[in-house]
């Protein structure tokens, strides 16, 4: 490959602050980075080195999607969640993905992200969970699973040490004693997982796309010595951290009981609150936590296709915006609806249209779009150097069929994208100046091998697992109780439309 890549002639979505369209565009790619991104033939190519001339007539240039929520070991327990609120889930999704080994950890991150790549995801962030416990070989598996594949990846390995039984708001009765007694209770020890991380941050250093991250599980879930042991952690090797919070309203139920001015005040008070960290989900807060969120900095990223499919509820995205909070998106877990990120991006502008009657707040389409892109890299700790097409920013790029029958007949660009587009007009797709897929294929790897093997291993997880699902089942009853216990007495905010 040449040093130097000229795509000439595409039509360019920059996601500029402007909302720049350029129609006959020029892209030149520089080794990792945008060296130009204007009008066609307006500057000269040079002549003292070689210079790859990519026709790119007909087609969409557009930043790389950031995907700043999601879980790798999902993408072995496809089709497996319907009708599961998620405290059920919870249950399932522990029992269902069984013990891996360090292959099986590897494929099911490669899988995840070729389906990122082929629908023009160019970063992510995997809250990467491996149970019972964390183990080195495991955590190298996924980060060489992303580096393979070629795609960027911050890694937060995800972590509590308080059993499942004390961490949701259970009132007497609700699960027998019995029952109550068997249910998952897998505790981490804190000093091997903070070894782990100390020696995962050592290895992986110098990797161009692969960073490590903390990933706590959700601040219920952890005691006040483990997340206090975070922040240092954090402070100490000036990383960001990761995690779930409010993404239930069973979830703010136990916040009431732990702190009474909420999670962000009490993660704050650990060091996990602040310019470098990220709150996934985040919809049942009050306006004090919404408050404290915005006075600390941090990024909130929004999984609008997971909260509908778990009945979550529907985060309240201008709200957010409005007080200044930073929002990118995510997928979740491919347990929880696929990865294109093309659709969650359209839910997180369609959903406040529904919860809005003022049409002048309702976000439109290229500021979405930039959620997406710009507050997707500072999420993933690339705050300016990834997600627009600029000189100077990193080619992260996706083209675009533009005779598709999502983009043509052709209208407001940004507005077709968004509400028209699913991922099926990606054609090629540029990581850091990297052809990672080219005519709708990858190029590191053979997709229909890897999807056979996945299969295997599912297959096997499956049967291995069957008992454990089955069991499962006895604790649904009591896990629904308490959730609809908790949606009809608690007061707080509300989340669910209302007919």
């Amino acid at each position: 490959m040449a040093d130097l890549t000229i795509i000439r002639s595409p039509t360019l979505l920059t996601l500029d602050a402007a909302g720049t369209v350029i129609e006959d565009g020029e892209l030149w790619i520089d080794g990792e980075t945008i060296a130009y991104a204007g009008p066609s033939g307006a500057k000269a190519p040079p002549t003292d080195r070689p210079v790859d001339v990519v026709d790119g007539k007909g087609l969409v240039a557009m930043p790389g999607f950031a995907n700043c929520h999601t879980h790798s070991y999902a993408a072995l327990l496809k089709g497996t969640v319907d009708a599961l609120p998620l405290d059920v889930f919870m249950v399932n999704a522990i029992l269902a993905a069984g013990a891996r080994s360090a292959r099986d950890v590897y494929v099911s991150a490669k899988l995840g992200a070729l389906e990122m790549i082929m629908t023009g995801t160019t970063a992510c962030l995997d809250h990467f969970s491996h149970r019972p416990r964390h183990r080195p070989e495991a955590l190298d598996a996924v980060c060489q699973a992303y580096a393979d594949v070629g795609v960027r990846a911050a890694v937060a390995p995800m972590f509590s040490d308080k059993p499942f039984v004390e961490t949701i708001p259970l009132s007497d009765g609700e699960i027998p004693d019995h029952l109550k007694a068997a249910l998952p209770a897998t505790p981490q020890p804190h000093e091997p997982f903070f070894e782990m991380m100390t020696a995962g941050l050592e290895r992986w250093a110098g990797h161009g796309r692969i960073n490590l991250m903390l990933g706590v599980d959700s601040p219920q879930r952890c005691s006040d010595a483990l997340l206090a042991k975070a922040g240092a952690f954090c402070a100490t090797h000036g990383i960001g951290n990761h995690t779930h919070l409010l993404e239930a309203k069973t979830q703010w139920a136990m916040a009431q009981g732990r702190d009474s001015r909420g999670f962000v005040a009490f993660l704050a008070d650990h060091g996990l609150a602040g310019p470098l960290s990220t709150f996934a989900h985040f919809i049942w807060f009050s306006e004090e936590d919404l408050a404290h969120a915005a006075a600390a900095g941090v990024t909130v990223v929004h999984n609008p296709a997971s909260n509908l499919i778990l009945g979550s509820g529907i985060a309240p995205l201008i709200q957010l915006v409005e007080a200044g909070v930073p929002v990118a998106f995510g997928s979740d877990g491919l347990n929880a609806g696929h990865m294109s990120m093309f659709e969650k991006t359209r839910l997180a502008a369609l959903l406040p249209r529904v919860c809005e009657p003022d049409p002048d707040r309702w976000p439109a389409a290229g500021p979405v779009l930039r959620m997406a892109t710009v507050n997707g890299a500072r999420a993933l700790g690339r705050d300016g150097k990834v997600g627009t097409l600029k000189a100077g920013q990193l080619a992260d790029i996706v083209l675009l069929d533009g005779s598709s029958l999502a983009l043509s007949p052709r209208g407001d660009l940004p507005t077709q994208v968004v509400f028209y587009e699913t991922g099926a007009s990606v054609r090629h797709v540029f990581i850091g100046g990297e052809a990672v897929v080219t005519d709708g294929a990858p190029t590191h790897f053979n997709a229909a091998d890897l999807m056979a093997e996945a299969a295997e291993i599912a297959a096997r997880l499956a049967a291995e697992n069957q008992a454990a699902l089955q069991k499962a089942e006895s604790y649904a009853p009591g896990l629904k109780a308490m959730v609809k216990r908790i949606h009809a007495t608690c007061e707080g905010p509300c989340r669910l439309a209302q007919l």
